[in-house]
Order: C-alpha cells, then sequence, then structure tokens
C-alpha cells in the first residue's frame, strides 16, 4: 500500500472530490474496497471524497483504471436536474448499502442523460393526474381508485395492458434497463428534478414478473412521491405498491367478470390474455373475495405439485419491457447533426460504455466514427433496364 500523502495530480488543477466518492460508489466499491483497489489506507479515500486531500498523480491514475471514467469525469459536473429522492429499494435489510448507492448513481447518470436531451429534445412531459393518497390512513379502495384514476388519465380502458414500458415512457417516465448483479432488486425507482426514473433487472427474462415488477414502481412513483423510506414504513408502502399493481394490471371490474374457474388450466387461460402470472392473479382473486381461501391454498398446492411456482407456463411467451427514450434521443442528436459523439461524452463527462448501457444503445455506438464518401460529380452510372 503506498503512503500517498494527497500530493495533487498537477499544479494546476485536482479532481472534484464528490466525483472520486460518485465513481467508487457507482462501481460498487465500499471505501475500504477502494482503498484496498487503488493501494492507500480507508482514510486516504475518506480524504480525497471530502476535499481534505487530494491524490497523487499516480494513485489518480489508479483511481481512473478501477472506476472506468475519463479524466473529464473528475474534473467538470454535468448539469443536473437534482439528486435521486427516496429511491424505493424493497429489501433494505438484504440488500447491502454499496450495492443500493451503487444503483443509485446508475440512476443519476440516467437522470444526466435525460437532462442533456432536454437541451435539445421535447421529451415527453410527465403526465400524471392530481391525485393525493395518504399512506398513513389511506385503504385498498384509495388505491384500486388511484389505479383506475391513471387507467382513464393515459387511456388504456380495463382491459389487458400491452408493452407498459412504452406507456409510461410516452407519460415522461424514464425508463433503464441493464444488469444489476444484485439478486435481492428486480427494479427501483425515484424523482429527480421534476421526471420520475424507473430502473428494471436485466436479470429478469420473464415478462410477466416484469411487467409486475414495472407496475409496483409504477404504484410508488403514483402514490409515494414524497415519501422517506424507513424500515418501520416499508412494508407497510410495499403492500401498498403491491395492491396497485395488481389493481392497475387487473381492473377489479373486467378482470371479476374473466374468473369462471378455478383449475391450472384455467388460469393458464387467464394468463395468455392478461400477460400477468398465475400467481398474481390468484392472490388478485383472493383479495377480491373471487376464489375463498381454500380456493386459492388449493391452486398453489397444484402449481408446487406441478413444480411451476418459480417458473410458471407461458413466462416466455411476453417479452420484458424495453427502453427507448433514452436511446432514441442520443440517436436524434448524433445523426441529426445536433451533438457529436465528442460532445456527448464532453457533456456527460462518462465512459462512453456506462451511457450506451444506461440509455440501450447498442455496445459500440458512440465510438463510431463514420467516413464521409459520396460519388464523383462526373460520374453517371451506367443503367440498363432488363426485357421483362
Amino acid at each position: 500500500m503506498s503512503n500517498d500523502r494527497g500530493a495533487p495530480a498537477s499544479a494546476g488543477a485536482k479532481p472534484i472530490p464528490e466525483r472520486i466518492r460518485e465513481a467508487r460508489e457507482a462501481r460498487g466499491f465500499t471505501g475500504e474496497a477502494f482503498a484496498d483497489a487503488i493501494g492507500v489506507s480507508r482514510q486516504a479515500v475518506a480524504q480525497f471524497e471530502t476535499g481534505q486531500a487530494s491524490p497523487s498523480g499516480e494513485t489518480m491514475s489508479r483511481i481512473i483504471g478501477e472506476t472506468g471514467q475519463p479524466i473529464s469525469f473528475f474534473t467538470s459536473l454535468p448539469s443536473r436536474a437534482g439528486e435521486p429522492r427516496s429511491p424505493f429499494f424493497r429489501s433494505l435489510k438484504r440488500m447491502e448499502q454499496h450495492h443500493r448507492r451503487r444503483i443509485v448513481r446508475r440512476m443519476q447518470w440516467a437522470g444526466d442523460i435525460g437532462t442533456l436531451l432536454e437541451r435539445f429534445i421535447a421529451l415527453p412531459d410527465v403526465n400524471f393526474p392530481g391525485f393525493e393518497f395518504d399512506a398513513e390512513h389511506g385503504d385498498e379502495d384509495d388505491i384500486e381508485c388511484a389505479a383506475e384514476r391513471l387507467r382513464d388519465h393515459w387511456g388504456l380502458g380495463r382491459g389487458p395492458i400491452r408493452n407498459l414500458g412504452a406507456t409510461i415512457e410516452a407519460n415522461g417516465i424514464l425508463l433503464v434497463r441493464e444488469p444489476v448483479c444484485c439478486q435481492d432488486m428486480d427494479a427501483v425507482s425515484c424523482w429527480i428534478g421534476g421526471r420520475p426514473i424507473v430502473l428494471m433487472s436485466e436479470e429478469v427474462v420473464g415478462g410477466p414478473r416484469d411487467l409486475f415488477n414495472l407496475a409496483h414502481e409504477l404504484g410508488h412513483l403514483v402514490l409515494h412521491p414524497d415519501i422517506e423510506v424507513t424500515s418501520s414504513n416499508l412494508d407497510m408502502i410495499e403492500k401498498q405498491a403491491n395492491r396497485f399493481a395488481s389493481a392497475f394490471l387487473l381492473p377489479r371490474e373486467t378482470f371479476s367478470r374473466e374468473v369462471l374457474g378455478s383449475s391450472i388450466a384455467y388460469f393458464k387461460a387467464l394468463k395468455a390474455r392478461w400477460g400477468v402470472s398465475i400467481a398474481s392473479m390468484a392472490y388478485r382473486s383472493r383479495d377480491l373475495g373471487i376464489l375463498s381461501e381454500n380456493q386459492f391454498s388449493y391452486l398453489f398446492r397444484q402449481m408446487n405439485s406441478l413444480r411451476i411456482r418459480k417458473v410458471e407456463p407461458l413466462d416466455d411467451a411476453f417479452p420484458v419491457n424495453r427502453p427507448t427514450m433514452l436511446a432514441e434521443g442520443l440517436r436524434m442528436l448524433v445523426e441529426h447533426g445536433v451533438y457529436t459523439r465528442a460532445q456527448i461524452e464532453a457533456a456527460l463527462g462518462l465512459n462512453l460504455r456506462d451511457v450506451e448501457g444506461l440509455a440501450g444503445l447498442t455496445e459500440g455506438y458512440l465510438d463510431q466514427r463514420v467516413v464521409p464518401i459520396r460519388l464523383k460529380g462526373n460520374f453517371t452510372p451506367d443503367v440498363r433496364v432488363d426485357d421483362a
């Protein structure tokens, strides 16, 4: 371990302390693990991140290597709409803090991309109906009404919802999908400035599970925009978001009329129509009083007997939700000559692999260097039309 005493990287410039911490957290390093990776003490890392000392040139090169960010990341701050507000993690106890911090940083970077796009592109406005929900005192009927009101506001009717991802993006919600490398997280949502963002786990491959996850996060955004998540209220707001997701995906009036049986075969037919898992429809049927407790238990015993509790039939018949807004926005900037790839990199200060991953662009798209070529002005092609 080196004895880095905070010699500056150069006589005229120093890295921004907050950006060192941001880069570390975005890669999932704890302070101790980062210190080991760059060969300094934990105390030195703390000093770099608070501005009490600056890393030497040698240490700075290790920081760049471990975080994968360019030098410009550490010397500039992007334009930001705000900091992530109250991310809704479902497992505060099981999910380690450094994983939560990593994912929040990724969401912040996605928000930075959105802020850049809004300088040039009219992204869809955030389009939520006016609705106040009291998390402490609101009941199940209030949640049902909130779900129905959102459906009406978005013109979704009362039938199955197809491609919820496209719907929420059209109504101003930023959607990100990428590997999270954490088994305790399927999705997370928060507000950044005045715009909501949802990050979905790439590890979730079943369409019905993915659909419910997205509706669950939508429930948080609608019901809990100003709630600070704590260990004491987590269970309550998670149950409320689950109820919202069920009500939003399976409207009580329409869905109730269609539950005409309680067999696995019948619920499989319902799944083919609604795109929602058998387990979720079973819970919804019990909550609405369609299935008795005995019928509900019997349905799950059947699922356990058939070994379809974790992987259900038709899980692969529905695609997961794929984001498009950030990717299309960046393509518009590049392909219409509004912003070059180099300008995008400079404005965000991010490794281009991170930009591509967060936006859902093909890896390497922002590295492409297209050489313009054209036909000579005096060239006339020899055109021949074959006889019919």
